[in-house]
């Protein structure tokens, strides 16, 4: 038989585009450390790159299994436990791309995620409660909403939403959880003052780390070389330039200071935002949907700040990937073309009403099934363990009480 060489393309771009998720850990790492205390820099950092030593593990023995097999709708089965069955030259069932390299992609998505949420508790959060948090909360939370979505026996799947690189699976996800997480650790005891944004030049290079990582987030979520694949790398290009253009008018409308940080939010927002639909939509919708999703965010962030002393989200993932990939998910059934992406039908733009519906009741039970399940995780985590630091470490800064080393000499 004739060897099929369009296997190895696409698996081979599947396999870098898991390397380029992989550098957006490290691209997280240096964006939130910037934003904190000099004294929380290294457990900040660590919080981030950790995930990428326990979450493969985590998918290796059943994450994957959970996700991708069985017939369950809203969970898979452990018929893939330890990847046991999986053999060298597997193929993904409809796909052209080895099983190895997309459990490798899946494996960098998983480990996003919790690196997304550890923002939200930074400079208060024990470190050794967060590593049992983040294997309780992928197991429970993210593989469920993983099945549903993207499994072809999940029950959102069926239901005929589309989630084509995300945005509710990690960022919805996350962004709420962020927030169950914020909300039960209390405000931190030096507030957002102190000696917070420490290293702004640190946080700018982790922005770029991730918005370049971001193009294998999303454009590797075709699973193959086509025109899609350009489609998704041109729609993460112009929908996060819109993003950030819609943010600094707004600046400059407003009156306010237009800062590097919240450029640096502004790209996040826009990246968050077209993620859901970034090989479904034509370029000029990823312009509205960017600019969409920014200005709704800057809204909203300048209310959700009055609420810091209560509800003190430290690096604002709720704004910046929540609130962001809940539009994101939404606009799917707005701006969706099946002209561009035919096996996705269009959205209201072309007269198609239902996909919008359907949208929306997969992102909002997604975002409430985040939220509420993380909060009882880690309810009952405070009740056991503790989740919180001392005071006294907390104040002195995390880094030598959890880790016995500081980032910086002075």
């Amino acid at each position: 038989m004739p060897v099929d060489y369009s296997i190895f393309a696409n698996s081979l771009w599947v396999a870098l585009s898991a390397t380029l998720v992989l550098l957006m850990n490290f691209g997280l790492a240096f964006f939130y450390t910037g934003l904190v205390s000099g004294r929380n820099a290294l457990n900040t950092i660590k919080m981030s790159i950790i995930t990428l030593g326990v979450i493969p593990i985590v998918w290796w023995a059943i994450g994957y299994s959970l996700v991708f097999s069985g017939s369950g709708k809203f969970l898979g089965s452990f018929d893939l436990a330890f990847l046991l069955p999986i053999k060298i030259n597997d193929v993904v069932s409809g796909t052209k791309v080895l099983t190895l390299s997309f459990i490798c992609f899946q494996a960098m998505f998983a480990s996003i995620a919790p690196a997304i949420i550890s923002g939200s508790g930074v400079e208060r959060l024990k470190f050794r409660t967060y590593l049992i948090f983040i294997v309780l909360w992928i197991v429970l939370v993210y593989c469920t909403l993983a099945h549903s979505v993207w499994d072809s026996h999940g029950w959102a799947f069926n239901f005929g939403a589309f989630d084509f690189a995300g945005g509710v699976v990690v960022h919805v996800s996350a962004g709420f959880s962020g927030l169950a997480l914020a909300m039960v650790l209390k405000p931190r005891k030096s507030g957002d003052r102190g000696d917070g944004k420490h290293n702004l030049p640190l946080m700018v290079l982790g922005c770029g780390m991730l918005w370049f990582g971001w193009f294998g987030f999303n454009a590797g979520s075709t699973l193959e070389i086509s025109p899609i694949t350009i489609q998704a790398i041109a729609n993460t290009l112009f929908a996060t330039s819109a993003a950030m253009v819609a943010w600094v008018l707004c600046d400059s409308f407003a009156g306010r200071a237009r800062t590097v940080t919240g450029i640096c939010n502004s790209l996040i927002i826009g990246l968050v935002a077209i993620t859901p639909s970034a090989g479904y939509v034509s370029i000029s919708s990823a312009i509205a949907i960017g600019v969409i999703a920014s200005l709704l965010s800057y809204v909203l962030i300048i209310y959700y700040n009055r609420l810091k002393h209560k509800v003190d989200d430290s690096l604002d993932v709720f704004t910046c990937h929540g609130v962001p990939g809940f539009l994101g998910g939404i606009m799917v059934g707005v701006f969706a073309s099946h002209d561009v992406n035919p096996a996705i039908p269009s959205g209201i733009l072309y007269g198609n009403w239902s996909l919008l519906y359907k949208q929306c009741v997969v992102t909002i039970l997604s975002a409430a099934f985040s939220f509420v399940a993380t909060y009882i995780i880690l309810v009952i985590l405070n009740k056991t363990i503790g989740i919180r630091v001392r005071e006294e470490d907390e104040l002195g800064g995390l880094d030598m009480s959890e880790h016995g080393e500081k980032a910086y000499n002075s």
